[in-house]
């Protein structure tokens, strides 16, 4: 654990080398501890998987962004199989263990959220942040946690700060191997989630999220390195499928036709000026390499392309 001096040192020499603000390189020092304590855990009935877009960037470094938010799904142990206040309890005890592992010298507990019978947490933590916060950038630490199936195959992949990352002489940290959900799967829930977001909250079902346009860029970065393989689109229509019956009362017109909501998702992403005005922020500030970068037309073409064979498997299911 660095000083705050020796670390604002170390943030102004990476920013030599990278085109990001201090506050943004301070807060990933913190999110990589938080992603080391939790890779440590070890338990029999649970495994702990690093998720979403933060390990695209951090593990996989398939996008070229800050990604600030720590998911993690959880799964059980392929010879485990509970009953229903059995996996309440190995929950709670496995919670425990999670709050024992995040003692991080500088980190302090917010908000430590449990929903649907431990199935779902969520915690904030509050970090030291010596440098000034920019309009997109989270004035704390979010991590979720999700019991979860995960459907292709885990990898073991390390972890490293953004100033290991572009100082190479730096060690910081010990890293341990980190358990990663693959980039394939990570693409499908991100154009599931977003194809089922923008009309949620264009019909005031979903609060407002600025953010969604992260995976637009994500999913456009996982397409020009040709991760999109060819269960893509069958897991996709299933995700789809399951999100249709679980939101049957929060959105009811996703449930009766996901395709054509997801069409008027897309639809609005072309013609509503707030999402490309939200997607240009978004890449200014908080990405960091301007090569893999589409412009926000063309990301959404790609976008386009990329939905229109689900879409085609959603409605004529047959083929």
């Amino acid at each position: 654990m660095l000083n705050k001096k020796d670390l604002q040192e170390l943030i102004e020499v990476a920013r030599q080398h990278i085109n990001l603000p201090a506050a943004v390189i301070e807060k990933d020092y913190y999110v990589t501890q938080t992603i080391h304590a939790l890779s440590n855990i070890e338990s029999e009935c649970f495994r702990l998987v690093f998720a979403g877009g933060t390990c695209l960037a951090k593990a996989h470094k398939i996008v070229n962004r800050m990604s600030e938010d720590i998911d993690f799904k959880i799964e059980i142990k392929k010879d485990n199989n509970f009953s229903r206040s059995r996996l309440i309890k190995e929950l709670k005890e496995f919670r425990s263990k999670m709050k024992s592992s995040l003692i991080v010298p500088g980190l302090t507990v917010s908000e430590d959220l449990v929903c649907n019978e431990g199935k779902y947490q969520r915690v904030i933590l509050k970090y030291p942040c010596s440098s000034q916060i920019n309009s997109t950038l989270r004035p704390d630490l979010l991590l979720e946690f999700t019991l979860s199936d995960i459907r292709f195959s885990i990898e073991n992949l390390s972890v490293k700060t953004i100033i290991e990352s572009v100082l190479k002489e730096i060690t910081l940290f010990s890293s341990p191997q980190t358990q990663c959900v693959s980039i394939g799967e990570t693409a499908i829930e991100k154009w599931v989630g977003l194809t089922r977001r923008i009309i949620a909250i264009e019909r005031e079902y979903h609060h407002d999220d600025p953010t969604l346009v992260r995976h637009i860029y994500d999913l456009n970065a996982i397409k020009q390195a040709e991760k999109i393989n060819a269960d893509f689109v069958t897991l996709a229509k299933s995700i789809v499928n399951n999100d249709a019956k679980q939101f049957k009362n929060q959105h009811p017109e996703y449930s009766a036709d996901p395709s054509a909501e997801i069409s008027r998702s897309l639809t609005l992403l072309k013609n509503k000026p707030l999402w490309k005005k939200r997607y240009q922020e978004f890449i200014e500030t908080m990405v960091y390499n301007s090569i893999a970068i589409q412009d926000y037309v063309s990301a959404i073409k790609n976008l386009d392309n990329l939905s229109k064979t689900i879409i085609a498997s959603l409605t004529h299911p047959q083929q």
